[in-house]
């Protein structure tokens, strides 16, 4: 088992090979859809992934869980 098989993901999200401006506001309607707490998991394929993904939980107050490209979890923070 992996790390991200013990965790409970609410929800997925197949982000395919979009790059850091529309990953970034395709991330954050998935987000808007979820509770707060929640864990998303994203698979993402574009090689900006690895910088973009936690610098913009960094920047927003999400939590990066887990990064294991293509695959990361997310934790929406709590309002």
């Amino acid at each position: 088992m992996n790390d991200t098989e013990a965790l409970k993901i609410a929800r997925h999200w197949e982000a395919g090979d979009i790059g850091c401006g529309q990953l970034i506001v395709s991330l954050k309607r998935e987000l808007a859809q979820m509770q707060a707490g929640n864990l998303l998991q994203v698979k993402v394929l574009d090689s900006g992934a690895p910088a973009d993904l936690p610098a913009w939980c960094r920047m927003t107050g999400h939590t990066l869980v887990s990064a294991n490209p293509p695959i990361y979890v997310v934790r929406k923070r709590r309002d």
